[in-house]
């Protein structure tokens, strides 16, 4: 028997109705949205876009330092004055995220639901005070479940674990290796394996010293991202490449270079949802509905939505979740955007 724990992969895109990413692939039928589901999406986004503080800045939450493993990792707490939420949020930003790209998240859910919004060790935040420190992506999958037990909600309280590209790649390894547990997670845009060069990171990243890599950031940059044309999106992954701690970006990307979630993720028995609604260069749709489609429990939904409300997306229908229990699944809001991946 299938385990009814709730997963929520997720990955918006552009309010089209015609096919995305994805040629004749059947499952590219499920990245397709009526004229009304894009309606509904679009509501929820303009009522999601509301101003509030920079969460990073002194004052607007509590930040905490979390002892894991050989290191500590940054998390940032803030209550909730909405008694709507029943749950709190935990949330795990990408590779190498800033807190500045997640902004619009927290104005989604801020004063909606309590949020915590936890940084793996890779990000320039954490504390690693060895060069020879694990940072493994499961090194960071236990850190993830450490964190939880220190924060009082492992096995303690009912909770949503959202995580978004690498993050969402950090958990969907912590539930093959059975280290990650939590009553619902919601991960998004999943990358099935790092965005960048293999050969880089098999035969030029090894000879190069960590300190080599600040003065070929403009560099790197242009090669990746020159012919990257969505903005919002380009503009978060230049301040990744430039606020990043060299060595620590150095060593876990080397660390991920043969990791790969496809062919692996039928090892996942609970129920996953894969929530897509983006696309841009470093994330190809098509795999979202074929991960999905892999884990014997999983299931897709497609939100359609313009790049620039990517992170607004993620915080609109994790506070969704945050709003029913774990017992209850998915929230019959987001009930309409589940789309078929089996029988295609």
């Amino acid at each position: 028997m299938l385990q009814r724990e709730t997963v929520l992969i997720f990955s918006p895109a552009r309010p089209y109705t015609r096919r995305m990413t994805g040629g004749d692939d059947p499952l590219a039928a499920a990245l397709e949205i009526s004229a009304e589901e894009a309606r509904r999406v679009e509501e929820l986004m303009r009522a999601a876009d509301v101003p509030a503080p920079g969460f990073w800045e002194p004052g607007v939450g509590r930040e905490i330092l979390v002892p894991v493993q050989g290191a500590e990792i940054r998390v940032f707490h803030f209550p909730s004055r909405d008694p709507a939420a029943r749950r709190p949020i935990v949330m795990v930003p990408g590779f190498g995220a800033t807190p500045e790209g997640f902004q619009d998240f927290y104005a989604a859910v801020r004063d909606k639901a309590e949020l915590f919004y936890l940084e793996t060790r890779e990000k320039s935040s954490s504390r690693v005070p060895h060069r020879g420190a694990d940072m493994s992506v499961s090194r960071s999958a236990r850190d993830i479940q450490q964190a939880l037990e220190a924060l009082g909600l492992a096995r303690a309280r009912d909770f949503v674990l959202v995580a978004p590209c690498w993050g969402a790649a950090i958990v969907l390894q912590g539930l093959i290796e059975g280290t990650i547990d939590a009553p619902t997670v919601l991960v998004a845009d999943p990358m099935h394996t790092l965005w960048f060069p293999k050969w880089v990171l098999r035969w030029v990243s090894p000879l190069l010293p960590s300190a080599a890599a600040i003065p070929l950031r403009p560099l790197i940059t242009r090669a990746l991202l020159a012919d990257m044309r969505e903005p919002t999106q380009r503009q978060r992954a230049y301040a990744f490449v430039y606020s990043a701690d060299p060595w620590k970006w150095k060593k876990s990307a080397e660390a991920a270079r043969d990791f790969e979630l496809h062919g692996r993720l039928a090892a996942i028995r609970r129920e996953v949802f894969v929530l897509n609604g983006t696309a841009d260069k470093i994330h190809e749709q098509i795999h979202y509905p074929r991960m999905a489609r892999e884990m014997p429990a999983g299931r897709f939904l497609y939100m359609g939505t313009g790049e620039h409300n990517r992170e607004r997306l993620f915080g609109v229908a994790a506070l969704e979740f945050a709003r029913v229990t774990a017992g209850e699944g998915l929230p019959q809001s987001l009930a309409r955007f589940e789309k078929r991946i089996r029988g295609t």
